[in-house]
C-alpha cells in the first residue's frame, strides 16, 4: 500500500480544486492560514479523503518565508501548545497533521514533544515529513504512543512531470519491497500533469490508501 500526502493545500483555489477532482485516493494537508484552506479542507473531507493540518516549523535557512504561526524554536511551551490549538482549530476536518518545513525545529525533541503531547490530546495522528535526517518527530510520536508514521519519498523535489513519474514508479518499487509507503508532493500544475501521463500506471502494482491507513 502507498499513500500519496499532497503538501502545502490552501492557497491556489483553482488547482485545488481541480486536485480534489482526480477521484484518486489521495490525501491533503493544508496550511492552517492560508485563504482557501477552510473551504478545500469541507470539500476534501465530503469527498472522504484524509485531511491533515500542516504545521509550519521553523527551518534552518533564513530564505524561506515563514507562515502565520510558524512554530519556533524560540516559543515557550504555552507558545507551542496554543499555536498548534489554533491551527488545529483552523482545520477542524483534519485527522492528522504533518510539518511544513521546520528542518530547525523539528530537531529539537523538547519542542516536539509538546507538540506530540498537544496531538494526543485532540486525538491527532501524526506524519513526520522528515525534513531533516534528524528530525525527533516520529521517534517522540513512537515515544509517547501517538498513532505516527514518516515520510518516505518526495515526489517533486524536479517539478517535471517525467521527474515525478519516476519518483512515483520508485515509491510503488519501495512499497513493493517494504509492504508500505508514504510519499509527499505538491499542487502544482507538473503534480496534475504527471498523474495524468503515468499515474495509473506507475501505481498499478500497489494499492493507494488514504494516509490513516498506514499510521501505526
Amino acid at each position: 500500500m502507498v499513500a500519496i500526502i499532497i503538501d502545502d493545500m490552501g492557497y491556489n483555489l483553482q488547482l485545488g480544486r481541480q486536485f480534489l477532482q482526480m477521484h484518486a485516493r489521495l490525501s491533503f494537508s493544508f496550511l492552517p492560514h492560508a485563504p482557501h484552506a477552510r473551504e478545500l479542507a469541507q470539500q476534501a473531507r465530503a469527498q472522504g479523503y484524509d485531511i491533515l493540518v500542516h504545521l509550519p516549523m521553523e527551518p534552518k535557512e533564513k530564505k524561506w518565508r515563514l507562515e502565520p504561526e510558524t512554530l519556533m524554536g524560540s516559543d515557550s511551551p504555552e507558545q507551542i501548545r496554543k499555536k498548534v490549538e489554533e491551527m488545529l482549530a483552523a482545520i477542524p476536518d483534519a485527522t492528522g497533521a504533518n510539518n511544513h518545513m521546520g528542518s530547525l525545529f523539528s530537531e529539537n525533541a523538547q519542542k516536539m514533544r509538546i507538540v506530540i503531547e498537544t496531538l494526543k490530546t485532540r486525538g491527532v495522528f501524526f506524519v513526520d515529513s522528515v525534513t531533516t535526517a534528524g528530525s525527533q518527530g516520529l521517534t517522540m510520536a513512537q515515544r509517547l504512543h501517538l498513532p505516527a508514521a514518516r515520510r518516505h519519498l518526495f515526489l517533486d523535489n524536479e517539478r517535471e512531470p517525467g521527474a515525478i513519474c519516476r519518483q512515483l514508479r520508485q515509491l510503488a518499487a519501495l512499497a513493493q519491497r517494504q509492504g508500505q509507503a508514504i510519499a509527499i508532493g505538491h499542487p502544482h500544475q507538473a503534480m496534475l500533469d504527471a498523474f495524468a501521463q503515468c499515474g495509473t500506471e506507475a501505481l498499478q502494482p500497489v494499492e493507494l490508501v488514504g494516509a490513516s491507513r498506514l499510521i501505526r
